[in-house]
């Protein structure tokens, strides 16, 4: 009786752990840079203005909202995306079609993020 439940404990342990190693996933750290653009601006100050604002939001956003916000950078672990330092701002300038000059702001950031090999 004594052998058979031995036996039992180590067929149970060695199911276990053979399970446990076939759901386990190896996952890496990446790095990825986006630029956000805001909506066209009459004047390159609001066009600053506006991507601040962007920048703040995202700087407050969720891991989930983040990935999203940046189009889905981490599709196996949304819940991995952080914002790197050393985000920034620039302003493009350009004519529209009716030949007006607008200016857009680019918010331009850099994200980790986990991903499953």
């Amino acid at each position: 009786m004594r052998m058979t439940t031995i036996k039992t404990a180590l067929i149970a342990s060695t199911m276990a752990i053979l399970s446990t190693q076939a759901f386990a996933s190896n996952t890496t750290t990446h790095q990825a840079t986006r630029v956000v653009p805001t909506a066209d601006m009459t004047s390159k100050a609001a066009a600053y203005d506006l991507a601040f604002d962007k920048l703040a939001i995202l700087k407050t956003a969720s891991p989930t909202e983040l990935n999203n916000d940046l189009g889905r950078v981490a599709v196996n672990y949304p819940n991995s995306v952080e914002l790197n330092d050393g985000a920034y701002i620039t302003v493009a300038e350009k004519m529209n079609a009716n030949g007006n000059t607008v200016y857009t702001g680019l918010v331009n950031v850099s994200v980790t993020f986990d991903m499953a090999d």
